[in-house]
């Protein structure tokens, strides 16, 4: 480990460890060697389920040098997840923080699995960050450790032709709808890598020199993607170890963050954070606080807004087409609830179930093509994605409608529609009203059974911002107003969190698994 005192020598810190980056490169080269040793070759996969951590970056900077694809691996997931995700992607090498070991080695029996485990030994100092049992920064002792591959050669692996064009070639959705699906990309050219990371760095506010926060989790593939390009382009990156509100704040003040990624439920989050706390933290230096990942109900967003300004961002794309919109503060205070225009060639359609295009403002399914020179995909073990009634779209799921000058706004994904009655009912507009009540931070709208021969009827569930009280009478008045009587949900909880994945996803269906047919 080392450490500097020279600001201008770029760093990645995490918990109160700093490592100069070039020595973050140095154990990254000589963990890429050990990897080709060991017979990982071009485009085989590893897996990484390891918390926020320096280390993480290493094992993403080591597969990028010696082409390996990097897998990883949501740490909320339990044995059966992880064990079709090693064997779906037919995983070499698992590298697994030792508060992981344990889920991982289970994964592997049970899958019949025998790849190469290396256990990355879990500090105390991250430990303490994210309030952990210390007895979790000793190894199990059954396996390899992560700072003996970092170590253990002599010399970093040299320049691999190709490497980091092979090292892109697979990752996974996030599979909050499902079993998440390995996406195959096409190789990529040089070109094609230098328009996606030139158009990255531009749009996200990444430079050399620049100072960037990992606020999100490194298993999911933003964060891990930004991040990886802020170290290879020389900027200071800082990792929160666990996402805390204020401890976002603090970061962003001390270090004079420039570059933020969140998620919607961060924004809500931090807007819980009192005013005397928020006063404690100058966050001018932000330039850039991008989100993405899910909807963001309109009435966080302006709330954000009000706070952040310009610096406020957001995209929307998918794990097959990359970032296909973009929208800023300003355009967005001119058309609240928008996820931007398509840009770079990128393109949106709204059809209907016949696959006719709507007209500005009819709601119907969101097909898309990734910007001009992203590669083509397919799925890994799946069959070839539906390739839709327009040649090159595709659709994930998503619903929406676009404005008169082709802006896009989403009303939320097929799969979560609710038919009450024979009537369609689109939940987010029901969370969007929902989330702008005053003391709701986060919520859910989503359809279980009707008990007559309504088919399905509405639940929320609802959670407060620390000290606010709200019962479900109290909703039900409040939106009475703002919303027809049949898209008032008939049960209304008040609960303690959501099933949200570290990146803001929402698993809907273990809360409609909550309520099973009668």
């Amino acid at each position: 480990m080392s450490e500097t005192a020279d600001a201008s020598v770029p760093t990645v810190s995490c918990g109160g460890r700093v490592r100069l980056q070039s020595d973050v490169h140095q154990r990254a080269g000589r963990v890429a060697a050990a990897l080709a040793d060991s017979g990982v070759g071009k485009g085989e996969r590893i897996a990484v389920m390891a918390r926020n951590d320096i280390e993480f970056l290493e094992t993403s900077l080591a597969a990028a040098t010696c082409g390996a694809n990097p897998v990883p691996i949501n740490t909320r997931w339990q044995a059966p997840e992880v064990a079709h995700v090693l064997a779906d992607a037919d995983v070499r090498v698992v590298f697994a923080h030792t508060e992981f070991v344990p889920v991982v080695e289970r994964a592997t029996a049970a899958a019949n699995l025998t790849p190469r485990i290396v256990e990355i030994a879990m500090p105390q100092e991250l430990l303490r960050a994210a309030g952990l049992d210390g007895e979790l920064g000793r190894p199990t002792g059954r396996h390899e450790l992560f700072e003996d591959w970092a170590s253990g050669h002599a010399a970093p692996l040299g320049y691999v032709e190709g490497a980091i064009a092979d090292s892109m070639g697979l990752i996974y959705t996030s599979g909050t709808t499902g079993r998440p699906k390995g996406v195959l990309r096409q190789r990529m050219t040089a070109e094609q890598l230098l328009s996606i990371a030139g158009a990255t760095a531009s749009r996200m506010g990444v430079a050399p020199g620049g100072r960037m926060l990992v606020a999100g989790p490194l298993y999911h593939t933003s964060p891990n993607a930004v991040a990886t390009l802020a170290l290879r382009m020389g900027a200071h990156i800082t990792i929160l170890p666990r996402w805390n509100a204020e401890q976002f704040l603090k970061a962003v003040h001390e270090n004079r963050i420039q570059h933020a990624k969140v998620v919607p439920t961060m924004l809500s989050r931090l807007l819980s954070v009192s005013p005397e706390v928020r006063a404690r933290y100058d966050i001018s230096s932000l330039t850039h606080l991008i989100h993405s990942a899910a909807p963001c109900p309109p009435a966080i967003k302006r709330a954000a807004i009000d706070w952040f300004g310009d610096a406020l961002w957001e995209f929307y794309g998918c794990s097959e087409t990359g970032v296909v919109t973009w929208i800023g503060a300003r355009e967005w205070l001119a058309r609240p609830g928008s996820v931007g225009r398509p840009l770079d060639g990128s393109a949106v359609a709204i059809l209907d179930e016949q696959g006719r295009a709507l007209p500005p403002g009819a709601v119907g399914r969101v097909f898309i093509k990734g910007a001009d020179y992203w590669p083509e995909f397919a799925y890994l073990n799946r069959p070839a994605p539906d390739a839709g009634p327009v040649p090159g779209l595709i659709t994930v799921g998503d619903l929406g409608h676009l404005d008169e000058d082709g802006y896009l706004y989403l009303t939320g994904r097929s799969s979560e529609v609710v038919i009450s009655g024979g009537v369609n009912i689109y939940p987010a507009e029901i969370e969007a009203a929902l989330s702008a009540l005053p003391g709701v931070e986060d919520v859910a709208v989503f359809g279980i059974p009707h008990t007559g021969d309504f088919g399905e009827q509405l639940a929320a569930h609802l959670v407060l911002r620390p000290g606010a009280t709200l019962t479900d009478s109290e909703v039900r008045f409040a939106v009475k107003d703002r919303l027809a009587d049949y898209k008032v949900p008939a049960v209304i909880r008040i609960v303690e969190e959501l099933p949200r994945d570290d990146s803001g996803k929402l698993y809907k269906r273990r809360l409609r698994a909550l309520y099973p047919p009668a």
